[in-house]
């Protein structure tokens, strides 16, 4: 269980990276124009959830949460309107960006302590 606790510390100590990356592809999506806010928002909570459910497994909640965290990105997709390749960029970019904030939190709050 020690091993993988430490897959999510070390994925939490990378994350401010993904999230300055994640920063930096929304620049160049919003200079390409064609901004969903409803896929934005979306997306981002999927992340969170997926990066939540996957930290929970990685604690040793059980195997479920590995498999609905590994599912999560799909709800993204399903209930995403995507009328261009544009749009499917901005949700993909939306759920790292989600998934990485909340391990940048959980770095930040849990593993201070």
């Amino acid at each position: 269980m020690q091993e993988t606790q430490k897959i999510g510390e070390s994925l939490a100590n990378k994350a401010i990276w993904a999230v300055l990356g994640c920063g930096a592809l929304f620049v160049i999506l919003v200079m390409n124009g064609g901004l969903h806010i409803g896929n934005v928002v979306l997306s981002l909570s999927v992340g969170a959830l997926s990066a939540a459910l996957l930290l929970a497994y990685w604690h040793g909640k059980g195997g479920s949460f590995f498999i609905f965290g590994l599912a999560a990105p799909m709800l993204a997709i399903i209930f995403s309107d995507l009328p261009n390749f544009l749009s499917l960029a901005w949700v993909i970019n939306s759920f790292f960006c989600g998934f990485s904030v909340l391990l940048l939190l959980y770095k930040l709050v849990l593993l201070r302590k």
